[in-house]
């Protein structure tokens, strides 16, 4: 598993992951993205387009880095998703919405054209 911070301004951070999320790699990867998100007042978005597998512990880590940032007044919405991610959020019940993500400044540009952004709900 791999993980790519780009910080845009202090309203955006996209961070990119690559690889699995399951119980082998959620425990590193919660412990990143709490340090990569930090206290965000904005918004954070993940680019898990490159995310080849995915099982309940990395949804579970994915509503925890949301939990957290949600805290702080931040939100954390995701983009570009995988097949494999599209597919745990669809049998979730978590459905692709229109969101103004696509508007913040260069984020089509920095994602390689997603299939939609859910907004992660606060748990």
């Amino acid at each position: 598993m791999d993980v790519v911070s780009t910080r845009r301004d202090e309203l955006l951070h996209v961070i990119t992951v690559r690889g699995e999320i399951d119980l082998a790699t959620a425990g590193d990867l919660l412990l990143r993205l709490m340090l990569l998100a930090g206290s965000a007042t904005g918004a954070i978005v993940l680019d898990l387009s490159r995310v080849t597998f995915i099982d309940c512990t990395g949804l579970r880590t994915l509503l925890a880095v949301n939990r957290h940032a949600c805290t702080s007044g931040g939100s954390v919405q995701v983009a570009a998703a995988s097949p494999a991610v599209a597919r745990l959020f669809e049998l979730v019940g978590l459905h692709a919405e229109s969101a103004d993500v696509f508007a913040l400044p260069d984020l089509v540009a920095a994602l390689d054209g997603g299939v939609g952004v859910w907004p992660m709900a606060a748990v």
